[in-house]
């Protein structure tokens, strides 16, 4: 007779909660280790990172206690974990290349037809917007500027 490990002893389902809480612990510390220059007010950018931290760790720790059904217990999906790896290369090149709007459009949309969306040009209007908002976000509210590419930097 051959027995399997009770699902709660599987170690291979801590790995995902155990990355979680590290990179989220890093973004704590790493926040309250910031330089700050002395004219910065009590919200200063070290809240940011503290924040996202905080929900990383708290994500970590209700990823824990998270349990899958053997009804919904599927095996890994290979062609979704695919395009989100080709998505993100691409993006890496394309942030480079052309800039963030159009590197973002291509990220969130390869990323929705990884998830399984069927509407592409609903998903391509649905990326711009992001990615323009996105965009403006950083460049008017944080007044953070994201790379413009190397085509536009040669014009």
């Amino acid at each position: 007779m051959t027995t399997t490990a009770p699902p709660d002893r599987d170690l291979g389902r801590l790995v995902l909660p155990a990355l979680v809480l590290l990179v989220g612990a890093g973004l704590v510390l790493g926040g309250f280790d910031l330089d700050l220059p002395l004219n910065i007010g009590y919200l200063g950018p070290q809240w940011f990172p503290i924040g996202v931290g905080g929900a990383l760790l708290v994500l970590g720790v209700l990823l824990l206690f998270d349990r899958p059904t053997p009804d919904t217990e599927t095996g890994p999906e290979w062609r979704s974990f695919g395009i989100v790896v080709a998505t993100l290369a691409a993006h890496v090149v394309l942030l480079w290349l052309v800039g963030w709007i159009p590197a973002g459009i291509a990220l969130f949309w390869g990323i929705a037809r990884a998830v399984g969306s069927t509407r592409a040009l609903f998903d391509l209007g649905v990326a711009a917007v992001f990615s323009c908002a996105v965009q403006f976000g950083f460049s008017a509210g944080l007044g953070v500027s994201l790379p413009v590419g190397l085509l536009l930097e040669a014009s």
